[in-house]
């Protein structure tokens, strides 16, 4: 298959959130990034699969699709998840990792690679209704942002200049980022064509206050990675910058702005509980799917392997 029929199918039957993750272009980038990777057509053209081939050390390899595979909706897909896989079996695969829209037999979760809930802001409504949707407190900081002579440039900011700023944030909240060279290569490889990867940016007396990745793809702006100044958080910047970006995204004419992953509401002592608070100031949709799951082909080894990652967690 082709890219211009492959990205017509994803666009038709691909999830709500995430869809981006099964393009061509992905793909694309996957390969500029160093993974390897294959693109799969199910028996019939009733789905399709673009996987990412990844090592498990010792215990062999496994592919993982992310916010996929993709099935036509007039197919039964919890029955085709694990079928027509004895050839993998048979080559010593040792699992694929799958991220399906419903809860399939056969299928062991996992730890969620990709957010499994999340909130997706609807751009299908006025400015004035957009904002007056969101909670008083975020109009309110946005208000702020824009008396402090905040300024917002959506692709005009060089990655030289945020870099650090991702840093810091990662080291701040402590959470994992990619290396720096992962990020160039999807800015880079994305910045034109279907689905597009781009650099938005809050300056204030022309210092990078807060800046996000982006990624467009079929009418959807997703917010991917963020990161902020924590000596400048009192001019609440990234109130701003999200404002900003779901304004240009309505008027390029997309229909959803996905914050791409929002801890469960009972939860609230969840590690995303406070940026959760942040995202869902701004309205918006809960979305739920049941997240990454494994079809292991050889339980043994599989189990031996869970064992092996547990152990470097607990000594790391």
């Amino acid at each position: 298959m082709q890219q211009e029929p492959w990205d017509a199918f994803v666009k038709e039957y691909g999830p709500k959130s995430g869809r981006f993750l099964q393009s061509w272009d992905w793909g694309e980038f996957q390969k500029a990034a160093g993974a390897s990777i294959e693109r799969e057509v199910f028996d019939d053209g009733v789905g399709v699969a673009l996987w990412v081939r990844r090592s498990a050390g010792p215990f062999g390899e496994y592919w993982f699709s992310p916010k996929g595979p993709v099935f036509s909706t007039n197919h039964p897909r919890p029955l085709l998840l694990p079928a027509g896989r004895q050839g993998k079996k048979e080559g010593g695969m040792l699992f694929d990792r799958v991220e399906p829209e419903i809860m399939f037999d056969g299928g062991r979760k996992t730890i969620d690679a990709n957010p499994a809930h999340t909130l997706m802001t609807s751009l299908d409504v006025g400015v004035e209704s957009l904002r007056a949707g969101m909670h008083k407190k975020t109009r309110y900081n946005i208000g702020v942002a824009e008396r402090h002579s905040v300024r917002v440039h959506i692709g005009e900011i060089e990655f030289d200049r945020v870099w650090e700023l991702f840093e810091g944030t990662s080291k701040r909240q402590q959470f994992r980022l990619h290396e720096r060279a992962y990020y160039e290569a999807m800015l880079s490889t994305l910045s034109a064509g279907e689905c597009r990867a781009f650099l938005a940016a809050a300056t204030h007396e022309g210092v990078v206050v807060a800046a996000n990745v982006m990624i467009d793809f079929d009418g959807v702006r997703t917010y991917l990675h963020g990161a902020s100044s924590y000596e400048h958080r009192s001019l609440m910047a990234t109130y701003l910058l999200h404002w900003e970006l779901m304004v240009d995204a309505k008027a390029k004419g997309m229909q959803w702005y996905d914050w791409w992953g929002v801890s469960p509401e009972d939860q609230p002592k969840h590690a995303w509980a406070g940026i959760s608070r942040f995202k869902r100031g701004f309205g918006g949709e809960e979305v739920e799917v049941p997240g990454t799951m494994d079809v292991v082909y050889r339980p043994l080894w599989y189990r031996l392997y869970q064992l092996a990652r547990r152990l470097r967690r607990f000594v790391g």
